[in-house]
């Protein structure tokens, strides 16, 4: 390119009102920063653009051949930044978000019934799985956002804050068992219903227990120890807000010192986040504070 784009913008506009005074207000510059800058794309193209009578302005043979010409990329550069601002002020935009099933269920759902209040038109594509997997298409670029508790994450292009503390508890159908309030060391008693080794819950409480607890069941999900809680197979561990939800009729034991697990949100430190992934970290801050 020859010429500054600048003074393309400038002749189209010119050519399009045909009035410098008009181009001068719609693009609000000066009338004579307008004349300049047609001065100068007719002196470094070497030609003449339009014709000057009393009639106004009227483009030459060359003229209307160049502005049929940069039209179309014009009206594209126009047009694609229309769509920026839309993206700027959220009227779209897709946030990608990688989290368990059992985060999305007590923590997420919420999250998003709040966000899509103000921003409607902002799409989410959620992909549930392994922290570990999903922490591979984080530094892959392929999502915005890891949700995830308590796991050793050592990503060096990831960065992952605190969002929020979540409780667990020991529960049980009280019209199978009839179960006293107990203490780690009498745990092992009771069937007890765990999430595979592999899961973060239940590295979490093998940890707390030193690794003590025996389970009569393991399975994939708190859904599923939910599902035999209920069905009085034994005594369930889960998110208290996961087992809240599914039923009223559970009954909590009472231990003393457990403790919450930690939810963090992480970010790759190498990309920078659109507008709308921006705004949604700012808000899931503010909503779980």
């Amino acid at each position: 390119m020859i010429a500054n784009l600048e003074y393309y913008k400038t002749f189209y506009t010119v050519a399009k009102v045909k009035s410098m005074t008009k181009a001068s207000e719609e693009l609000m510059v000066s009338q004579p920063a307008i004349s300049k800058s047609i001065r100068a794309l007719e002196a470094q193209l070497g030609g003449t653009l339009f014709n000057r009578s009393n009639k106004g302005l009227e483009l030459t043979e060359e003229g209307q051949m160049l502005f049929e010409k940069i039209r179309p990329a014009l009206d594209s550069i126009r047009n694609a930044e229309i769509n920026f601002q839309e993206y700027k002020e959220l009227n779209t935009g897709t946030i990608k978000i990688g989290i368990s099933s059992v985060l999305t269920k007590c923590l997420l759902v919420d999250i998003l019934s709040n966000f899509k209040e103000k921003y409607p038109n902002v799409k989410f594509v959620i992909q549930n799985g392994l922290t570990s997997d999903l922490m591979e298409k984080l530094n892959e670029g392929v999502l915005d956002f890891v949700i995830y508790n308590e796991s050793n994450i050592e990503e060096k292009n990831v960065k992952s804050q605190l969002l929020t503390n979540l409780s667990y508890v020991f529960f049980y159908n009280p019209v199978f068992y009839d179960v006293e309030n107990t203490n780690i060391e009498t745990l092992n008693s009771y069937p007890l219903l765990l999430q595979n080794k592999n899961s973060n819950t239940r590295k979490f409480l093998d940890e707390y227990t030193n690794d003590s607890l025996i389970p009569y069941m393991e399975v994939v999900s708190q859904d599923l120890i939910c599902n035999f809680v209920e069905a009085g197979l034994g005594v369930g561990f889960a998110f208290e807000k996961i087992v809240d939800k599914i039923s009223n009729k559970f009954k909590k034991l009472k231990m003393k010192n457990l403790p919450k697990s930690k939810v963090y949100i992480a970010t790759n430190k190498n990309i920078a986040p659109s507008f709308a992934a921006k705004t949604f970290l700012k808000d899931v801050k503010e909503m779980v504070e």
